[in-house]
């Protein structure tokens, strides 16, 4: 009887211990959707005078590893439409994006109740499908204008909740490494902001 429990025990506990490492190494995925609020810090430009920000949307999926039950690794692929205002010679001209967007976090998460907290930074990297500005191809070189970039790489920081239904509201903030505008008319410093709903599966 002592050798049935102990067998019992040992059964136990290390089918316990399986379903944990199991939920450590978790993957799961997702889909998302926000509103983004994009602008750009332009400097050393004799055409544009000032820039504001204008919004667009995000929509998305992601693909998330728990490494432990306190840090993770998320992974996203997101079709983005980004609009941003531009001063040019004083008329106001609204230059249109619509890009792919693959950021990656790092994440720490803590559990409160059936909610989870998370917050992460990482690497992101755009490939521009189109710009436009008033019917110009931003992307060509004798636009007259400027020349935008296709690729870019940059930070980002997410910061969200996780309800236990799965439903997820989320913040980020990126901001781009290197000069959108190709061409010497000044240098161009994207910034985005997104506030987003998610559901992870």
């Amino acid at each position: 009887m002592k050798k049935l429990f102990l067998s019992l025990f040992i059964a136990t506990a290390l089918t316990n211990g399986a379903f944990a490492q199991n939920e450590e190494n978790k993957t799961s995925f997702g889909v998302k959707a926000e509103v983004n609020s994009n602008f750009y810090l332009v400097s050393d430009s004799d055409v544009i005078s000032s820039t504001s920000n204008a919004f667009g949307g995000n929509v998305g999926l992601f693909l998330k590893t728990n490494l432990t039950n306190n840090l993770a690794i998320q992974v996203e692929l997101l079709g983005q439409y980004r609009n941003a205002e531009f001063m040019i010679l004083d008329e106001k001209q609204t230059l249109t994006n619509w890009n792919i967007e693959v950021p990656a976090y790092i994440m720490g998460q803590f559990a409160k109740g059936s909610s989870r907290f998370f917050f992460g930074a990482g690497p992101y990297g755009i490939a521009g499908i189109s710009a436009t500005m008033g019917g110009t191809n931003m992307y060509d070189e004798n636009n007259g204008i400027f020349t935008l970039s296709r690729w870019n790489l940059g930070v980002g920081m997410i910061v969200g909740i996780e309800l236990g239904c799965g439903l997820q509201l989320n913040i980020n903030y990126k901001y781009g490494m290197f000069n959108s505008n190709i061409s010497e008319n000044g240098n161009f410093v994207e910034n985005t902001a997104t506030v987003g709903l998610g559901y992870r599966f």
